[in-house]
């Protein structure tokens, strides 16, 4: 297997005090559509909550999924008035080599990165008749079972990017403005003032854990959240993508410089996108319910999309992920593999509310 192909330079020699960052995708762009096979893991899991996938590994996926006999539905998203059942779920890995499904148990999974892995399930206390948060945490294989957080407890944060759990609140902060999390190491993103409209003009700001604050290179409209895209080293800094042939992908680097990949017109001018990914064959974009109505896609253009260098391959048809991601930032219900080449994802074909939603997976470096 190849290693990433990508270069970092932080000034341009040519054209002094420019910063140039030089993001480049790796090996064959596909010459055709649907190029890859679709593994499927066979698992269900829930239609109306943002699911939970990540990588543990190069070849392992984490994710909740339903419990037999749960229901699809669970009272959340489109049914949120419904609070007669609480179904617990339960935490499931698919290797994706082997095809080995191990059930870890009832609950939810709440973080994985790097091999390190959290999730929890509720069960109720047999004095007080509530229901209470048991946590299992650590290495994969050897996580440790520990009581959730109790009243009187120090309050504790979690990392949701490297699923680092600490005590108190994060060192770097910013009272007045709304802000986007980074890793804790990072600080946070601050991008509009609590109360005011900014101008287009008024740049996000870096706020760094030492308390020091970095003016970036974009406007506050340009970004719609931050994610950490691990194997690139990069934070993503929009998810949707609307229809418009000039459209770009801001990205982030750790030493504060903004860099914005060109999307394809091909896919920019006629359709738009929701959920954006980084892969070693390049970016990922899904076309889905969001745009084309919630309960029937347009089976004709929902899918998942590679886009790269003005190209775009069209991966797999119908519903993919999770809708609501892009807006509150948190799970994609899209995982890209440590090595950039695997993408598991959420997916299902058909009526949105009728058809089952499972977990599946494309190699997009296989054959090298």
């Amino acid at each position: 297997m190849n290693t990433m192909h990508y270069l970092l330079c932080l000034l341009s020699l040519a054209l002094p005090f420019q910063p140039v960052i030089a993001f480049e995708f790796s090996g064959p762009f596909p010459d055709r559509d649907y190029p890859f096979p679709v593994k499927e893991s066979g698992v269900e899991v829930q239609v109306d909550e943002a699911t939970v996938v990540e990588s543990i590994d190069d070849e392992k996926v984490i994710f909740s999924a339903l419990k037999p006999g749960e229901p699809r539905l669970q009272g959340k998203g489109y049914h949120a008035d419904r609070k007669d059942h609480f179904a617990p779920g339960r935490v499931v890995v698919w290797n994706t080599r082997t095809d080995e499904i191990k059930d870890l148990g009832e609950g939810k999974l709440q973080c994985a990165y790097r091999g390190y892995v959290s999730y929890y399930w509720k069960l109720p206390n047999p004095s007080t008749g509530l229901a209470e948060s048991w946590f299992s945490e650590g290495r994969y294989g050897t996580e440790n079972v520990i009581p959730g957080y109790r009243p009187g407890n120090l309050p504790k944060h979690q990392d949701k990017f490297t699923c680092e759990t600490f005590d108190g609140p994060r060192t770097a902060t910013a009272p007045e403005y709304w802000t986007y999390q980074l890793r804790v190491q990072d600080g946070v993103l601050a991008h509009t003032l609590k109360g005011k409209s900014n101008p287009a003009h008024n740049p996000v700001i870096w706020v760094r854990p030492d308390g020091s604050r970095q003016p970036l290179a974009m406007a506050w409209s340009e970004m719609q959240g931050a994610w950490w895209e691990d194997w690139a080293g990069v934070y993503v800094l929009r998810q949707l993508v609307h229809q418009n042939p000039r459209s770009v992908l801001p990205v982030l680097h750790p030493d504060g410089t903004v860099q914005r990949l060109p999307l394809s017109p091909k896919f920019a001018s006629v359709l738009s996108s929701r959920l954006a990914a980084l892969t070693r064959r390049g970016i990922v974009l899904t076309n889905d319910a969001i745009w084309e109505g919630a309960l029937f896609p347009n089976k004709f253009t929902s899918g998942i999309y590679l886009v790269r260098d003005g190209k775009v391959a069209r991966l797999v048809d119908w519903i993919v992920g999770n809708e609501h991601a892009s807006f509150d930032n948190t799970h994609r219900g899209l995982a890209v593999s440590p090595d950039g080449c695997k993408l598991a994802f959420k997916h299902t074909v058909g009526e949105r509310l009728k058809a089952p939603h499972t977990i599946k997976m494309i190699d997009l470096c296989q054959g090298e």
